[in-house]
C-alpha cells in the first residue's frame, strides 16, 4: 500500500551481465495504490506467481517463480513506505534453453499530484484492463 499520485520508477535487469534500464513516470489512482504481490509478479510477466512469502522489516522476502514466456526463479525483497518502493531479486532465467544469471532493481518514488487528466487517463486503463464499465 501507497500513496496515490505521481510515480518515478527506475528499473534495472540484467541477463547475461546485459543491463536494461526502464524509467518511467506513472499516475497511481487510489485503486491501483494497493497491491499483492500475486498481482505485482504477474503485473512483471505473465506466468510469474509469488512463494515462501515471509514478512520483513518495511515489506517481504519472498520467491518470484515465472513460467510464462520467461522462466525461472528468484529470491525477492519488496520494501516500502508510503513514499517509496524498493524491489531486489537475484537468481537464474531461461533464454530459450540457456540458463542465465539475471538481477533485477527498482525503485519507485513518490513525485506528487496526478493532474486531472492523468487521473482520467489512468482510471480509463484501470477500466479497461479490469473490464470494468
Amino acid at each position: 500500500s501507497v500513496k496515490p499520485g505521481k510515480w518515478k520508477w527506475l528499473q534495472e535487469t540484467s541477463i547475461l551481465a546485459i543491463p536494461i534500464k526502464e524509467e518511467n513516470l506513472e499516475c497511481l489512482i487510489p485503486e491501483e495504490a494497493r497491491i499483492t504481490l500475486s498481482k505485482l509478479a504477474r503485473d512483471l510477466e505473465e506466468g510469474c506467481t509469488v512463494d515462501n512469502v515471509i514478512p520483513i522489516s518495511g515489506g517481504y522476502s519472498f520467491k518470484l517463480i515465472c513460467k510464462g514466456k520467461t522462466t525461472g526463479n528468484a529470491n525477492a525483497t519488496l520494501t516500502h513506505t508510503s513514499t517509496t518502493m524498493s524491489i531486489r531479486a537475484e537468481g537464474s532465467a531461461n533464454i530459450g534453453f540457456i540458463p542465465a544469471g539475471f538481477s533485477m532493481k527498482a525503485d519507485a518514488t513518490y513525485q506528487g499530484d496526478c493532474t486531472a487528466a492523468e487521473i482520467e487517463k489512468s482510471t480509463a486503463r484501470y477500466k479497461k484492463e479490469n473490464n470494468i464499465p
